[in-house]
């Protein structure tokens, strides 16, 4: 190793802030990173001692591992800036399928490739398998496409479940999306498992180890499935199938009766890195060398000889034990500076940071994307009554079959705003819209004065002011209301912005005498004639029930659906289904306006959009601005989302 490389990594070594630039998000990482030496206190930036290390010649860095979490996105218990990033989904490997925001879940396989200023460029989701399940292994898993496949129960790494809440609401026949590694056996031990629609169009997808390979025949075997290669577009171009080769393996054709896969596209998975290349990987380890203190992970193979240990010693390696790793690229392969195993429920922590949207209840809503429980959990900034769709939470908690644990919930209210505003025609950064945007808060008024406007809200300790440009109406409408119902006790949702060290209310909306239908989104499962599970609680419905997108015999486990809900106690009674999800050539993404400049350039969830042309359903495009929740459905085109319509779902 030259003395640069010596240099590089005790930088990564001694500082997470490699690593840990997050776009948009002020929240730390979500764990100990891979290389940090001191588990209890991670920065996120380079502190000021630590020196920063010569650029190297190929700028950048890598990552590849599970999601952990959003603010940005986490990776393995560090916050990636995908502040600027594009989005693929990888199914066929010949091609680039692009994606949004949205399309990045909770226990997902991801690699990012990120530019000289540690932002992502391209943050690319990468599933192990992809098929029919063939058979079910009583209590451990199943098998699809020749792979067999287990719902992880180890609490540092547990499965994530979509589409289902265990594996005992899997039956064969479904249609399922695998993310995981593989152990020492070759069974693909799972981090997410997400049921699709069975009127998906057949696919078949396989990562894997080649072998058996027979270039005659043009057939290899993954795991006990044989692929035929004979018709497959064979990438990276020009190159030679080699035994102990990890393979992509694609195919639009099922599986014959014999277990061969007819394969359209096989990709050969290794790492096109340049010296001096930053990387952190996480997963488990396969061919161990003890004696060289070396192995491998997915397609990287790692030195850790000089590595520093975290939540163990070098003793501990073993094939099929989880570790995360940081280090640097040389010649072929991962330099490691530090190894950290992967052991208890604390390095299984999920870190999620954003608005609320598809609030049910307190054990029932989302946070990018993210199912979240928060009936156990203690508050920060406020209370459970200040919860409601658009409200900016950080939550910390754990995954319970696809849900996570809430342990924390702590309701962002926005900084004071800067006593010099920026320059008008100056770009506004991140840092400057989350301090400076608009946000929603919600709770009861406390100790309000008529004369000045000013009051306060339970459970938030916040300096808060209506005037003479306050919107008042009701939630759910455009329906008006008046400045008299504002009165100490009445149950108000706000939205406003930081003036100086005051809170102004641009909005206030008023809950109706009768309840508005609540909207939620997801995949349904547990269907029956009278009900079906979605987003963790049942759903009451019927053949009378409007589906639209569809008919009712379309209403099954496995589909996308969008739920007008109205409340009946503690009865939830569908009032129309909207099918979603069938058209291939649209994309969708929900989520906070950020970054808001006009009509035609603002940010959901971190996509670009522009609604210039779009049909603005549930609201007016007027009343498009930062910390809206929206969803929005249109073609992507050159990285920008061009939106067919937009619907406030706030």
């Amino acid at each position: 190793m030259d003395q640069r490389i010596k240099i590089l990594a005790l930088a990564l070594v001694a500082s997470l802030g490699l690593y840990a630039c997050g776009g948009g998000s002020s929240g730390s990482s979500s764990g100990p990173a891979p290389v940090a030496t001191n588990p209890t206190s991670v920065p996120t930036t380079v502190p000021t001692a630590v020196p920063t290390p010569t650029p190297a010649p190929s700028g950048g860095a890598y990552a590849q591992g599970t999601v952990t979490g959003f603010g940005s996105v986490i990776v393995d218990g560090v916050t990636l800036d995908d502040s600027s990033a594009s989005f693929q989904v990888e199914q066929d490997p010949s091609l680039s399928t692009s994606g949004t925001s949205n399309d990045i879940k909770l226990g997902m396989k991801v690699e990012s490739d990120q530019g000289g200023d540690d932002k992502i460029k391209t943050l690319t989701v990468l599933p192990e398998v992809y098929g029919k399940i063939s058979e079910l292994v009583a209590g451990t898993g199943f098998k699809l496409a020749g792979q067999t496949v287990r719902v992880s129960t180890d609490t540092a790494a547990p499965t994530v479940f979509e589409g289902a809440s265990a594996l005992a609401d899997l039956l064969v026949g479904d249609i399922v999306e695998v993310h995981g590694s593989r152990d020492a056996t070759g069974v693909i031990v799972a981090t997410r498992i997400e049921r699709k629609d069975p009127a998906s169009v057949v696919m078949v997808r396989v990562v894997g180890v080649v072998s058996a390979l027979d270039n005659t025949a043009k057939t290899l075997v993954v795991s006990g499935l044989t692929v035929n290669f004979s018709a497959a577009k064979l990438r990276p171009d020009g190159v030679v199938l080699e035994n102990g080769q990890l393979i992509a393996a694609w195919s639009d054709l099922a599986i014959s009766p014999t277990s061969v896969m007819t394969a359209k596209a096989v990709k050969v998975r290794k790492p096109q890195a340049g010296n001096g290349l930053k990387m952190q990987i996480g997963g488990l380890i396969a061919s161990l060398d003890a004696k060289a203190v070396s192995f491998k992970i997915g397609e990287v193979l790692v030195d850790a000889s000089k590595a520093k240990f975290e939540s163990g010693v070098v003793g501990d390696l073993a094939n099929g034990k989880a570790v995360r790793v940081g280090g640097v690229w040389q010649t072929d392969k991962l330099v490691a500076a530090g190894v950290k195993f992967v052991k208890d429920s604390a390095d299984a922590k999920i870190s999620l940071s954003g608005v609320i949207t598809d609030y049910i209840s307190l054990s029932s809503f989302k946070v990018r994307g993210a199912l979240v429980d928060g009936s156990a959990a203690t508050f920060d900034g406020g209370a459970a009554s200040n919860l409601a769709n658009g409200v900016f939470v950080k939550i910390e908690g754990s995954v319970a079959s696809g849900t996570v644990q809430a342990k924390t919930v702590k309701i962002e209210t926005p900084a004071a705003a800067p006593t010099s505003p920026p320059n008008a025609s100056a770009p506004t950064n991140a840092s400057q819209t989350a301090s400076a945007g608009v946000r929603t808060i919600t709770g009861e008024v406390k100790e309000y004065d008529s004369k000045t406007g000013k009051f306060n809200l339970s459970g938030v300790k916040l300096n808060l002011q209506i005037n003479d440009k306050t919107e008042f109406g009701l939630l759910g409408s455009d329906t008006a209301a008046s400045k008299t119902d504002f009165i100490n006790g009445a149950k108000v949702l706000l939205r406003g912005e930081m003036v100086a060290d005051v809170f102004v209310v641009k909005e206030v909306r008023f809950p109706p005498k009768v309840e508005p239908p609540v909207k939620l989104g997801g995949v349904i499962s547990s269907v029956t004639a009278s009900q079906f599970k979605l987003n963790g609680v049942t759903i009451l419905w019927s053949a009378t029930t409007p589906v639209d997108g569809g008919k009712t015999a379309d209403v099954v486990n496995g589909v996308n659906v969008v739920v007008s809900i109205l409340k009946n106690g503690d009865k939830l009674q569908a009032q129309q289904i909207e099918i979603k999800g069938r058209v291939a050539s649209s994309l969708e993404v929900k989520g906070a306006v950020s970054d808001f400049v006009s009509l035609s350039n603002f940010k959901v969830a971190g996509q670009k959009v522009d609604a210039s042309k779009a049909e603005i359903k549930e609201g007016k495009s007027g009343s498009l601005a930062n910390g809206r929740v929206v969803e929005v459905k249109g073609v992507l085109t050159n990285g920008v989302l061009i939106a067919g319509k937009v619907s406030f779902a706030d």
